[in-house]
């Protein structure tokens, strides 16, 4: 749990920025107005997870916001005034990682992004499904400039909904199969949130491999959902299913209450979610998201990639002095 001194400094700057006219997405514009005892303090907390697990919780960091009030039935439908203090304050955090983003395309453009079951979505591979399953995958695996870290915040969990993670680093894989998945191309393409800015023939060639490795470890780029397979490769396949099965078999479910905020290392650990009965009465679990890049090194073959032409907001500066 986090320090209440923490917490409160967190909340009372948080109220001051949005008194000053701040926003999520304008308070990198106010860094001179965050306290350094307050960056000071964060510094001790937001370390990128490094243990093989690829994710830690802040317990209880925004536990101090009061009740925004219904769940939105969609993100768009969200009242972004309701939660601007919750939302500053997940910015200050996310900022203290490394250099928060979001995506044009995405969500409007807006660095917080509210995750919330939707009806017309309820049965598809995105976040705001609920009837389904959400496969596992690392976000953004499309795009060579997506997220190091991805960062969710708890508004509402009645129903105990977990998020599920998978660290590829506690996977059992031979070694042939990370072979054959570090060396064999695929292609993967934008998930279904985005709002119709690529069209088929207008993206990546097959070239994204699924692992490769660093000095911290095995890592990993995958979404089996949005990613095409060659057909000429029947043991590239076998191994490729291999590698969902090693997850489910590895991963745990991460349940988190009002207040937390999750961060997954989007290299190492893929995330999903088991299907939930959404009532869409307000009730509904409520998360908010922000995405993180840092400093961490890629395949050099990456940088060759075009990335569907998606466009991001930012990235904006770290709050961290020297990240």
């Amino acid at each position: 749990m986090v320090d209440a001194e923490v917490k409160a400094l967190l909340f009372d700057t948080a109220s001051a920025l949005a008194l000053a006219g701040a926003s999520a997405s304008t308070l990198f514009s106010y860094a001179d107005r965050v306290p350094r005892s307050l960056v000071s303090a964060l510094s001790e907390l937001t370390r990128a997870p490094k243990s093989d697990s690829g994710y830690c919780v802040l317990k209880g960091i925004l536990a101090d916001f009061p009740d925004p009030g219904p769940t939105p039935p969609s993100w768009s439908a969200a009242d972004q005034e309701r939660t601007r203090e919750f939302d500053i304050a997940f910015a200050l955090v996310s900022g203290m990682f490394g250099k928060p983003f979001g995506w044009q395309a995405q969500q409007g453009g807006n660095l917080v992004h509210n995750i919330v079951p939707s009806r017309d979505q309820a049965n598809m591979q995105v976040g705001a499904s609920s009837t389904v399953r959400l496969e596992w995958h690392t976000e953004d695996s499309y795009h060579p400039d997506r997220p190091e870290l991805l960062l969710l915040a708890c508004v509402r969990n009645p129903d105990e909904v977990g998020t599920d993670i998978a660290s590829v680093r506690q996977a059992e894989l031979s070694e042939a199969d990370i072979g054959l998945l570090s060396e064999v191309p695929v292609l993967i393409q934008p998930d279904d949130s985005y709002a119709g800015s690529w069209s088929e023939g207008q993206g990546d060639t097959a070239k994204m491999v699924a692992l490769w490795r660093t000095e911290d470890g095995l890592c990993m780029r995958f979404d089996p959902p949005y990613t095409r397979l060659p057909n000429d490769n029947p043991e590239f396949r076998e191994a490729w299913q291999r590698l969902g099965e090693a997850l489910d078999r590895c991963g745990t479910s991460v349940v988190a209450e009002p207040g937390d905020v999750v961060v997954v290392n989007n290299d190492v650990a893929a995330h999903a979610r088991r299907p939930f009965h959404a009532r869409y009465d307000g009730t509904d679990r409520w998360l908010k998201r922000i995405l993180v890049r840092g400093e961490w090194q890629r395949p050099e073959a990456e940088r060759g990639e075009r990335g569907y032409g998606q466009v991001q907001v930012g990235p904006h500066p770290s709050l961290q002095t020297g990240r």
